[in-house]
């Protein structure tokens, strides 16, 4: 692929969810290498056209805090229940803390979750049960060389490998050897690296897939390698899957985990919830070890599902939010319809939204409670130091709002273009901006010269956003210069206030602002975890929870 057409799909992505990973684009562009897109990012960003994460990308400050934007509601408004596959990184904790703080019913479809009902098989059990199959089927075998195709970024496709393992060498009473490789869960990237596991060993005997894409991309490459291989595979996700069996595809046994099944079984359990039964912790969803001689009965037990329980009140009107992290995976699509057909059914209605369009929408609130929180710290006379973030953007109109009430007067440093703009023509606050050099995708100066206005004045605080914050590293940055800018402000102010969410809490980025114990305060919200705040205490740093404790007056120490 052509570098504009890659920029033009990650854009576009970026466009469609507010924030992705790299991880997240390599899945979905396969045919680029991580570098690629590392490298694209990094282009992207110095355009402008995006900005850097630990890990990924967001959209600009000044996309995210567009006035449509703002006027829009909020993707999750008006839900009366949440099924939530497993979604990686950060911004998941925001998404679930949103829906546990409303009470409304949680299903945590595929993986356990913090504050959901985990609504799945037993992953490890699936795949051990699976393993005993295989090596009871490959039995009388004096060595056995078998490739896993495996998932480890997901906690479900950890598990479903494990219990294979485990399966697999409680029977098998031969030695054994097993090659291990990331498959991602998708067909292509379980072909490419399935192809260089094999040209290594060329006596790999079967192959196992932690879904069917990644079993389908193992069995292709030993067919275009002119090998022999027993298959295996945790999933059954697609019905033509299973149905190889009776070719000659070389499928010897699949763990069958019934998406239509759980899809009937989570809205059950979601209408019964609504009607007043409290979930469970858990529903487990079953499983069942399909083989050549079990298809035929098999293929007609897992047409039949339950008729779905119509007693008691009506649940018209009722919004329940699916929202699948990788809507193109087969077992999403089966479970996706599933879910509409029983939805109709009992007469619910089902709302399909791109987790990170609900995880951006979070993420940008939280960050407004953050900065209402830090605007209500800064007192009349004082003159403050602004650095550059969505965040501390979003102070700088709380403080206009403020100013525009009457009796209050700051004077406002800044080496951010968007701060400017926002507090330019506000009553009652003086802004000056530092010199330094333009740097487009941040859109604030930064370099040696933004210490030249501070050798002749000095700041009561400065509050700045950052990229990651911890203990051990401090407050740090992704981009090497937006570091510096951050240190040398800090340098010129009495305090430093850190304006961190819980996607910032815990993590370290590459650069550092400031060691942690350089830090006054930090202003979170309540979803960081109660073990990271205390460990900043320990430091010595007032950690302020944005929307529970009264903000602190100027120069004012926390016990």
């Amino acid at each position: 692929m052509i570098k504009k057409k890659r920029h033009e799909r990650i854009l576009a992505l970026l466009r469609s969810d507010g924030m992705i990973a790299i991880a997240q684009l390599a899945r979905l562009m396969p045919e680029v290498s991580e570098v690629t897109l590392r490298r694209d990012v990094a282009e992207l960003a110095e355009a402008g056209a995006l900005k850097r994460t630990r890990g990924g990308a967001t959209l600009p400050d000044a996309a995210l805090l567009d006035p449509a934007r703002a006027r829009a509601p909020h993707p999750l408004a008006g839900l009366d229940a949440v099924i939530l596959p497993p979604v990686p990184g950060p911004g998941s904790d925001a998404l679930r803390h949103w829906i546990t703080r409303r009470g409304i019913p949680f299903i945590a479809e595929s993986a356990p979750q913090r504050g959901g009902c985990y609504l799945g098989p037993d992953n490890h059990e699936a795949g051990r049960e699976l393993g005993r199959h295989a090596g009871r089927t490959l039995s009388g075998r004096a060595r056995l060389k078998l490739l896993m195709l495996t998932q480890p970024e997901l906690e479900n496709t950890r598990a479903r490998a494990g219990g294979f393992e485990a399966g697999l060498r409680e029977s098998f009473g031969g030695a054994l050897e097993l090659v291990r490789v990331n498959s991602q869960g998708q067909f292509r990237i379980a072909l490419r690296v399935a192809q260089d596991a094999m040209a290594a060993h060329p006596d790999i005997d079967a192959v196992f897939g932690v879904n069917d894409h990644a079993a389908l991309g193992g069995l292709e490459a030993a067919r275009r390698r002119g090998m022999e291989v027993a298959g295996f595979a945790t999933g059954g996700e697609r019905d033509d899957f299973v149905e190889r069996m009776r070719d000659a595809a070389r499928i010897w046994g699949v763990a069958a985990l019934h998406p239509r099944r759980v899809g009937a079984m989570a809205l059950d359990a979601v209408a019964a919830a609504l009607r007043g039964t409290p979930l469970p912790e858990d529903i487990v969803t079953p499983f069942t070890i399909v083989t050549p001689d079990t298809l035929e009965a098999f293929a007609h037990r897992d047409r039949v599902l339950p008729d779905p329980v119509r007693r008691g009140s009506s649940l018209a009107g009722r919004r329940v939010g699916f929202m699948p992290h990788y809507p193109a995976h087969d077992w999403y699509r089966s479970l996706g319809q599933s879910l509409a057909s029983r939805a109709e059914a009992l007469g619910l209605e089902l709302v399909v939204i791109p987790p990170h369009e609900g995880i951006a929408a979070e993420v940008a609130r939280l960050r407004g409670e953050i900065a209402e929180t830090a605007a209500a710290m800064v007192r009349d006379g004082e003159t403050i130091i602004l650095g550059t973030g969505e965040a501390v953007l979003q102070m700088a109109g709380a403080l206009r709002r403020r100013a525009a009430e009457g009796g209050f007067a700051v004077t406002v440093v800044t080496n951010a273009l968007d701060v400017l703009e926002r507090l330019d023509g506000a009553a009652g606050i003086r802004t000056l901006l530092t010199a330094g050099e333009y740097q487009s995708a941040d859109r604030c100066l930064v370099g040696p010269a933004i210490g030249a206005l501070f050798e002749r004045m000095r700041a009561d605080r400065a509050f700045l956003a950052v990229a990651g914050l911890t203990p051990g590293f401090g407050a740090s940055e992704q981009d090497e210069r937006l570091a510096l800018a951050g240190a040398r402000l800090r340098e010129a102010a009495r305090q430093t206030v850190l304006l961190a969410d819980q996607t910032v809490i815990g993590a370290d980025a590459l650069h550092r602002v400031g060691r942690a114990e350089e830090i006054h305060a930090v202003i979170t919200d309540e979803g960081a975890l109660s073990a990271d705040r205390q460990a900043l205490r320990a430091l010595g740093i007032d950690v302020i929870t944005a929307g529970e404790e009264a903000a602190l007056p100027a120069g004012a120490a926390r016990s």
